[in-house]
């Protein structure tokens, strides 16, 4: 049986996720793009040793900063521990924020064309020379869809779409939607809350991130000799700091900006699980409640 837990940030899935893996005798698999880092504990939330240790997780802390992860190999790697979980009579409880990440696993992939190096680089002398929301805008033109879902700073992404209209002639959000076989079943639990609740959560996580010692973690990070433009350093929070600790931006403006955005990244993760079918929402409050705990497990178990 497999049950997949989604939301935007700060809605509370991991702690869900081992609730219910608690009450299902189930292992969790991880589908966030950045909890698979080493070292990036604090900016990614990662749950606690302590949650880790009640509950076996998986794709948590499995890869170094600067080793290449994309939804491909996530969904290899799943489709491994789904088969060997599987065979050990083993629930499996899927959780993440990021739902290219899902929809992959669950539905499969469409074959992508190769990369065009001599285009990529030829995008990334643009981006320096012009600004990254100049090629953004470019995007906009060529598949507004995927305009509105990827980050003007998420610059891989948006030169990898531009690539895909570049090669194709179809732009990248067609492209996923092509048909494909797929690949498991899964009861898809959604968490929903009031949006304002949730800026004030999504609030106190980054300020609670920053107590924690984001900067610290990010300093440590540059001190191993990791490049601050490494795809998980561009991510929320580590770009703010980056910037902070090259003078670019005060720690007070890091806070603020990271505020900020985690709002936007919320907004398009709603966006995004609310345009995907078959999901049961349930609402959640500051804690999750025992209702709304068994109503998720009978859900399951239907």
């Amino acid at each position: 049986m497999i049950t997949a837990i989604v939301g935007p940030t700060a809605s509370g899935k991991s702690t869900v996720a081992i609730a219910l893996a608690k009450k299902l005798k189930a292992e969790i698999i991880s589908f966030d793009s950045l909890q698979v880092y080493k070292y990036l504990n604090i900016g990614t939330a990662k749950p606690a040793r302590q949650e880790l240790r009640q509950v076996k997780h998986h794709l948590i802390s499995s890869c170094k900063p600067d080793a290449e992860f994309n939804a491909g190999i996530f969904t290899r790697q799943a489709g491994q521990k789904i088969k060997q979980l599987e065979k050990q009579g083993k629930n499996i409880i899927l959780v993440g924020g990021t739902g290219l990440y899902l929809k992959a696993l669950l539905e499969g992939l469409s074959e992508a064309p190769p990369k065009d190096q001599q285009f990529r680089r030829r995008m990334a002398v643009q981006a320096k020379k012009y600004g990254k929301k100049y090629l953004h805008k470019k995007l906009s033109k060529n598949d507004p869809v995927a305009a509105v879902k990827i980050h003007p700073n998420n610059v891989e992404r948006v030169i990898r779409a531009l690539e895909i209209f570049h090669q194709t002639g179809k732009p990248f959000s067609q492209w996923h939607q092509q048909t494909v076989t797929p690949r498991y079943q899964a009861r898809i639990i959604g968490l929903s809350c009031d949006r304002q609740k949730l800026y004030e959560r999504i609030d106190q996580r980054v300020e609670e991130m920053f107590r924690q010692g984001l900067v610290r973690e990010v300093r440590s990070l540059l001190k191993k000799g990791y490049s601050p433009k490494l795809k998980p350093l561009q991510s929320l929070g580590y770009r703010q700091v980056c910037q902070y600790l090259a003078g670019k931006l005060t720690l007070p403006e890091a806070v603020y900006q990271t505020k900020l955005e985690t709002r936007h990244y919320a907004k398009r993760q709603l966006s995004w699980f609310r345009h995907t079918l078959g999901i049961k929402w349930f609402p959640v409050q500051e804690n999750l409640d025992n209702k709304t705990l068994r109503n998720m497990v009978a859900y399951v178990k239907l």
